[in-house]
């Protein structure tokens, strides 16, 4: 059984990173053609579902990670083609840069930051069960 702060926290991380996904959408989704069996955008109840982009938050214990525990943010991208590292690293900075702005109305009594981490981005800080976001 998981702990009702622990999935309100992550449900509204989710729900951030949905409207992030769309940004993404929005300003870089005509850049390369959607895999042929991927809905488009709008087409399904979540974002990372559709569309060009998916963007996910998975927890890491943080072995081997200069933040420790926290959030990996991965962000892939349903295409055929290929995707220059280049352009891929400049959507994550976009999509993290646009969390960054985000954490302070989203959890208002926490220690938030989004950073490049060892293997990617990564939102740690106070992540503890006690705090109150509401």
């Amino acid at each position: 059984m998981r702990n009702n702060r622990a999935e309100a926290f992550e449900t509204r991380l989710a729900e951030a990173l949905g409207d992030i996904d769309s940004m993404l959408e929005a300003r870089f989704g005509q850049t390369f053609a959607r895999h042929p069996v991927r809905p488009a955008q709008g087409q399904t109840a979540k974002p990372q579902y559709d569309g060009l982009f998916s963007l996910i938050a998975n927890y890491t214990a943080g072995f081997g990670s200069r933040f420790g525990h926290g959030y990996t943010l991965s962000l892939q991208v349903a295409t055929l083609a290929p995707v220059p590292e280049s352009l891929r690293r400049e959507w994550e900075a976009f999509a993290a840069e646009q969390l960054r702005r985000r954490l302070p109305a989203l959890f208002p009594n926490r220690h938030l930051a989004v950073d490049l981490d060892v293997h990617g981005w990564k939102l740690h800080g106070d992540l503890s069960l006690d705090n109150d976001d509401e």
